[in-house]
């Protein structure tokens, strides 16, 4: 019911806040179900039907959202290495993802907020 996905929802973001779980590049549907003690495939339902986004757009909307925060606090970093540091495997997977999500290059936002 609604109440129980409002304190499923709430505790993922959570989790994936203070624990920056995002970070791990290596983090898994599995590993997120076992933090928040419910299945895989109940938490994969749950993303798709109550957030309308699969595990990765899940995971990547806290990546980018990190490294936007970065990006506006410094340009002391190359953005690449801010990729790495969010929790993405490679510079193609950060842009297209920040892309996706901001509507823009990581170039185009520094360019922008700086």
């Amino acid at each position: 019911d609604s109440a129980e996905a409002a304190i499923l929802s709430q505790k993922l973001e959570n989790v994936m806040i203070e624990k920056e779980l995002f970070k791990n590049s290596n983090l898994t549907l599995q590993d997120l179900a076992k933090e928040v003690n419910i299945s895989s495939h109940q938490l994969s339902q749950f993303l798709n039907t109550n957030l309308g986004k699969n595990f990765t757009s899940f995971i990547n909307e806290f990546r980018i959202n990190e490294a936007c925060e970065i990006i506006k606090a410094s340009d002391k970093f190359t953005l690449e290495s801010i990729g790495y540091d969010v929790g993405f495997n490679s510079k193609s997977a950060f842009f297209a993802a920040f892309k996706k999500h901001t509507g823009k290059t990581p170039l185009n936002y520094q360019l922008q907020v700086l």
